[in-house]
């Protein structure tokens, strides 16, 4: 994998539909619509039960703004459901669930060698019946399968909101469970470093 993950920053935070200044730096905040999720992205994050949230940090006077994925929170407006980022590589397994099930039956299957990058792998050289999970027999995905889960979680990685200091612009995306209830109410996303809270009213893309 590249050293850090992101895409590039929006020229100006203006340019994003919801934003809010800190002393320290200026955020901004979008939800993409569902129709550009799938087309920006090789897996189905739709379908997938996923919400992308992409966000973009603006240090101010040369300071320094520390970043992390896991100080941001989504939630609906009246704040009774609220969902951290989830992790690329649990996005991953999460599709690896709904795989198995059609592409293990076409070939054998096979017991798994530990987690790499968050994913489960065969033990090299073994077949069986099945492979043991959590104390059942399931089927295993093919070789085959497991590489393009392994693309999917390095795609979503290398697009998401770095984990870092810095002292110039970053951006990136968020992953988040999505919330129930309609999907055209406004929802919240708060980030809260215990230092600094931030919350933001996001639209979609074509809102400003």
């Amino acid at each position: 994998m590249a050293a850090s993950p992101g895409i590039r920053p929006r020229g100006l935070v203006t340019d994003y539909s919801s934003r809010e200044e800190t002393p320290e730096f200026e955020i901004g905040a979008v939800r993409i619509p569902p129709a550009d999720v799938k087309k920006m992205f090789a897996a189905d994050l739709n379908r997938a039960g996923y919400v992308v949230i992409e966000v973009g940090v603006y240090p101010l006077n040369g300071g320094q703004a520390d970043i992390s994925p896991d100080v941001f929170t989504l939630r609906t407006e009246s704040g009774r459901i609220a969902e951290r980022a989830a992790d690329t590589d649990a996005i991953a397994a999460e599709i690896a669930r709904e795989r198995v099930p059609s592409e293990a039956r076409s070939s054998d299957t096979y017991r798994t060698g530990g987690r790499r990058g968050g994913l489960l792998v065969p033990a090299e050289g073994k077949k069986d019946a099945g492979s043991v999970l959590g104390g059942a027999v399931q089927d295993y995905p093919p070789p085959s399968t497991v590489s393009k889960l392994g693309a999917v979680e390095q795609e979503l990685w290398s697009k998401s909101l770095p984990d870092q200091k810095t002292n110039a612009p970053v951006a990136g995306y968020l992953y988040f469970p999505k919330p129930p209830g309609r999907t055209n109410n406004d929802w919240e996303l708060l980030m809260d470093t215990g230092a600094t809270r931030v919350k933001l009213i996001l639209q979609d893309a074509g809102k400003h």
